[in-house]
């Protein structure tokens, strides 16, 4: 194939399928939102796409409406673990495509530190900036404004009082999509999606009686939690949590894989994602949740023993022998 007749056709054809690969020998122009843009930036350090295949998508909502399925992966934070200070979740969210798993984004929770400390993460206020990985950002250049935020307010839940939710926000307009309710339920716990119009799109669903969502600890991290989207009474789709690996045993991180009904466009998939994220705070935060409760109670912290004597040292400096 000739880069500069693949190149040439780029340039006259803006609607030519986004996943077409290119070979990047010299800078090539795209079209996004009417201005052109070109890839890679001069300030490249040459070389750095010699021999690889390069994939443009100018429309991170059009590539997450071409993805089937999703992978969620939480971050561990070995920090926080041994050190008792909640740090902001990080997720990183890969789409099934016709060649594997490919990065797309990145999710940044922002919050403050006192929030953080001392909430619940079932009542925790933060954003969750959504950022599209493009194939340069993947090699380790800078990452891209974000093109989307999750806002999930702090509300003080009692029953069916003030529950917990996120609204979804799209940067570009400024304009909400849609937002994601848990709703209030006596058994199995249930979440309800709607549109930017308030219409219900899909209900999720999950048996309480499965040991992810009934064990606590090192049991509900090593289990399989399996939510269901329902279409009416149909189901459509599902949201796995998968079973933890080593590295997120010993923190508070999980992984999801999603199936996507085959009727969600864009706005709905990034909706249920959001819905994974809320799955994340509400049921599986569970570490950091009891090292609140320690630190209500003056606890908390590393144990350690030095010359057969036991020495705890909480979170808040306070010292037992």
């Amino acid at each position: 194939m000739d880069p500069n007749e693949n190149q040439s056709n780029r340039q006259m054809n803006p609607s030519i399928n986004p996943q077409q690969s290119v070979l990047p020998t010299g800078p090539v122009t795209y079209p996004q939102g009417g201005q052109p843009v070109t890839y890679p930036p001069s300030n490249m350090p040459p070389g750095l796409f010699g021999g690889m295949t390069f994939i443009y998508v100018e429309d991170p909502m059009l590539e997450l409406a071409s993805c089937p399925s999703l992978l969620i992966r939480q971050e561990p934070e070995f920090l926080e673990k041994f050190s008792g200070c909640e740090q902001p979740n990080i997720y990183h969210i890969f789409g099934n495509t016709s060649v594997g798993f490919k990065y797309l984004f990145k999710c940044i929770e922002k919050s403050n530190w006192c929030t953080r400390r001392f909430c619940p993460s079932t009542q925790r206020p933060l954003d969750l900036d959504i950022i599209h990985c493009s194939s340069y950002d993947q090699l380790g250049m800078n990452y891209t404004t974000p093109f989307a935020t999750m806002n999930k307010p702090f509300l003080c839940t009692i029953c069916c009082i003030c529950r917990p939710e996120i609204e979804v926000i799209l940067n570009s307009s400024g304009k909400a999509i849609g937002k994601v309710r848990h709703v209030c339920t006596v058994c199995d716990p249930t979440f309800e999606v709607y549109n930017a119009e308030g219409n219900l799109r899909y209900a999720v669903s999950a048996n309480c009686c499965q040991c992810a969502l009934l064990m606590p600890g090192f049991l509900s991290k090593s289990s399989r939690g399996v939510f269901d989207i329902l279409e009416g009474e149909q189901k459509v789709g599902s949201i796995t949590k998968e079973p933890a690996s080593l590295s997120e045993l010993v923190t508070d991180a999980d992984s999801y894989i999603f199936n996507f009904p085959t009727s969600a466009d864009a706005n709905d998939k990034l909706l249920l994602t959001g819905l994974a994220l809320l799955i994340d705070y509400q049921f599986f935060e569970s570490d950091a949740d009891e090292d609140i409760k320690k630190r209500r109670k003056g606890g908390g912290g590393v144990s350690l023993k030095i010359g057969g004597a036991g020495l705890k040292i909480s979170a808040g400096g306070r010292r037992r022998k």
